[in-house]
């Protein structure tokens, strides 16, 4: 009875603080913020308060999630001064905040990102692991990954339905850029003759997708910055994104797991430490290291962190 309480308690704290960020927003729209509070996991949610009461971060609602760094503060090399941002979120998808607020931590002091810039027991930092782990390992966790894919498809919808796909999806991206009408109607025919539309209908309509993305989703979102997987559904940011700094890769993947971890969906836990057992085993040493330091209130100046020359030259 005690610990319901508790939990009661602890979810309509973060209401009054997610609506003391927002008023204007949550203020008429309770039920949308208990249900945003209710999805963190018990044993986070007292976490997750401390982050979301963070003077320094402000939050809005937004058809699109996204963290923006309000300022870059100057390097000292020590973590001491804390970075202002602000989380832009849709709290329909109870997804989207967590993986913002994991951004937030990223970003907990400013342009001396942890990601970045904590050395680790190894001696390495999260991207230093990342980068490494995952140039090593991106062809084999792709095939991997599409070969599961294929069989679940050729399961449930027809036995080529994977070659069907991959074979016309080219076609398919050509009619998407197409404009000229007598060529669309070509490339048209094209697809329907080759099953690719009743095949695609099936995936679209049936959601077989889903099966992968809930299962890889940070994972998916990390091979997506080097191939395009969209087009069969399975959601990451574009290429083109993450080819505007080379720091959002692992940025994204701590983010994403951050989700994960806070409101307790650890069934990509499994993947992610077959995959890239370094790279997981790395996050939870960062992710214990703040909640740690934030859970006791203790300082981080005594942090060993990489130089910012350090840290962008490599």
């Amino acid at each position: 009875m005690t610990a319901t309480i508790k939990h009661h308690d602890e979810v309509k704290d973060i209401v009054e603080a997610l609506t003391k960020k927002n008023k204007r927003y949550f203020g008429c729209r309770r039920g949308e913020a208990y249900r945003q509070a209710q999805h963190f996991s018990p044993f986070y949610r007292d976490f997750i308060l401390k982050i979301i009461k963070n003077n320094s971060l402000k939050i809005k609602s937004s058809y699109q999630g996204s963290y923006t760094p309000m300022e870059f503060t100057s390097p000292t090399g020590k973590l001491q001064k804390r970075g202002k941002g602000l989380i832009e979120a849709n709290t329909d998808d109870l997804d989207m905040l967590p993986h913002e607020l994991g951004h937030a931590v990223d970003y907990w002091f400013g342009r001396q990102t942890l990601t970045n810039n904590v050395i680790l027991s190894n001696g390495k930092t999260l991207r230093e692991i990342f980068d490494a782990e995952f140039d090593k390992k991106f062809e084999d966790i792709l095939e991997s990954i599409m070969d599961e894919f294929a069989f679940i498809l050729n399961k449930n919808i027809q036995e080529d339905a994977y070659d069907i796909l991959f074979l016309n999806m080219g076609i398919y991206r050509k009619l998407m850029e197409c404009k000229d009408p007598l060529e669309r109607r070509e490339l048209q025919k094209k697809l329907y003759k080759s099953g690719f539309v009743e095949v695609y209908y099936q995936l679209y309509t049936k959601k077989y997708y889903k099966i992968i993305q809930e299962k890889y989703g940070p994972v998916i979102d990390a091979l997506s910055s080097r191939v395009n997987l969209m087009n069969f559904f399975l959601a990451g940011h574009t290429i083109s994104y993450y080819k505007q700094d080379k720091c959002i890769a692992v940025e994204e993947f701590f983010a994403n797991v951050f989700a994960e971890k806070v409101t307790s969906e650890h069934v990509v836990f499994k993947e992610l430490k077959r995959l890239l057992p370094e790279s997981f085993a790395a996050f939870e040493e960062l992710f214990y290291f703040f909640y740690d330091r934030i859970q006791n209130n203790k300082r981080f100046t005594d942090v060993t962190i990489r130089t910012e020359s350090e840290a962008t030259n490599a």
